[in-house]
């Protein structure tokens, strides 16, 4: 069996890595370069639980701990990390707390915390190995 892929994103690129384990033949069809799109600009964020009670669930928590042991897997410039994840947004001009320090230090002045979206065991990020 011979399985043609168009996009060399993230999804086709995984895609194709699971079937040629599998010992099925790929040829990836690629305008550009691998992940030179949408897939160059994501975050790299994987959440556990965000499908929970959805017929999505069960997926979405096998990708998670699939991801979790791939760096085991396939060797690269790249790693996993589990993270504490937060949802929020930067106070506009003239709002009250513009200027106020963020709840987490490491943010920038006026960045308000809306809620933790995530935790060390739900969240996770897929990130260039030489990055934080």
């Amino acid at each position: 069996m011979r399985v043609v892929i168009c996009g060399g994103g993230v999804i086709g690129a995984c895609t194709a890595w699971f079937l040629r384990r599998r010992g099925i033949d790929v040829i990836v069809v690629e305008r550009a370069d691998v992940a030179a799109a949408a897939s160059g600009k994501a975050g790299g964020f994987l959440a556990r639980d965000w499908c929970e009670g959805s017929p999505l669930d069960a997926l979405a928590r096998r990708s998670f701990a699939i991801h979790a042991q791939l760096p085991e897997q396939i060797a690269g410039d790249w790693g996993y990390r589990p993270m504490t994840a937060y949802s929020g947004f930067v106070a506009a001009d003239g709002h009250p707390r513009r200027d106020a320090p963020s709840a987490l230090g490491w943010l920038s002045n006026g960045v308000i915390i809306a809620q933790r979206i995530g935790t060390m065991e739900t969240a996770a990020i897929v990130h260039p190995k030489n990055s934080p």
